[in-house]
């Protein structure tokens, strides 16, 4: 296990290679479960939210990476969209940044308390909006996000509309995002999801990794950290992250490689040497 650190936060670009990130911090005797985000994380990003996907060979990957360790899905987006990118896998999720938690389709959605009408603030954020066209809503069912993907110089004037927003409705807070302003519910945190998840999915003893990329993912950084894990952030920017990596694809080819010394474990511990000198197959 690693050692705990959260009060720190580095802004280099001292980034690893998923060969060496393994080579180095990984043991074939440990469990581990694996923590991502989704979009900048395993999906590039897109101008319109709804065009990102998550690569086939990526999915197969996790699908295959699932027979071996839990994989836990902790998104900004909501339950219901996370599923559609992930399909046809079926795994736990933290969607909404936490605020609704899915075990796997089967169970319930777990949801937040509260008693804001998000038809109003809907309703509101067009109305603050009307003079930008470029702006493109995003209405989840425990926030609005309003992404500027295609006029990044937006940035100031969404942040002045989100802040006049929150005056009329305190029960929210402002999420900062790459090219992103969304209005949540204030008890939305992605690393007290992790917590919760850790519990209900008995992951006690378990290294937890979690891979994410934008300043929302802090906090689920710094419960990673608390809980001895591997942190990972992808890209540059102050981080509570213990590691790096420089691009999605860098995220996807750690996949493919935690998929690789996954199967290289269980054959490991699947043959034994008797004492006549033969090997034996204990599947």
């Amino acid at each position: 296990m690693f050692s705990s650190n959260t009060e720190s936060m580095t802004d280099g670009e001292q980034f690893i290679s998923a060969e060496d990130l393994i080579a180095q911090h990984f043991q074939p005797e440990q469990a581990y479960a694996l923590f991502l985000d989704i979009d900048g994380t395993i999906s590039e990003f897109h101008v319109d939210p709804q065009q990102s996907f998550i690569p086939k060979h990526t999915l197969k990957a996790l699908e295959n990476l699932q027979q071996h360790y839990p994989i836990i899905a902790v998104t900004g987006r909501s339950v219901s969209d996370a599923y559609r990118l992930f399909s046809p896998l079926d795994l736990a999720i933290a969607g909404t940044h936490g605020l609704e938690i899915q075990l796997s389709q089967q169970s319930d959605i777990q949801h937040p308390k509260h008693h804001l009408n998000f038809d109003d603030l809907y309703s509101d954020i067009e109305q603050a909006c009307r003079d930008y066209p470029a702006l493109l809503f995003e209405r989840k069912k425990y926030a609005v996000a309003i992404h500027y993907r295609s006029q990044p110089d937006l940035e100031a004037d969404v942040k002045v509309i989100a802040q006049a927003l929150l005056k009329k409705y305190s029960a929210l807070k402002l999420n900062l995002g790459k090219c992103v302003v969304e209005l949540i519910l204030a008890q939305a945190d992605k690393g007290q999801a992790i917590t919760t998840l850790y519990t209900q999915l008995d992951l006690n003893g378990v290294t937890p990794i979690f891979i994410g990329d934008d300043v929302t993912d802090e906090s689920g950084f710094k419960t990673i950290n608390d809980l001895g894990g591997i942190s990972i952030k992808v890209g540059s920017g102050a981080t509570h992250a213990k590691y790096r990596f420089k691009s999605v694809q860098n995220t996807l080819r750690f996949i493919e490689l935690f998929l690789a010394f996954s199967n290289n474990n269980k054959t490991r511990q699947s043959h034994v040497l008797t004492t006549d000198g033969e090997i034996t197959c204990l599947n």
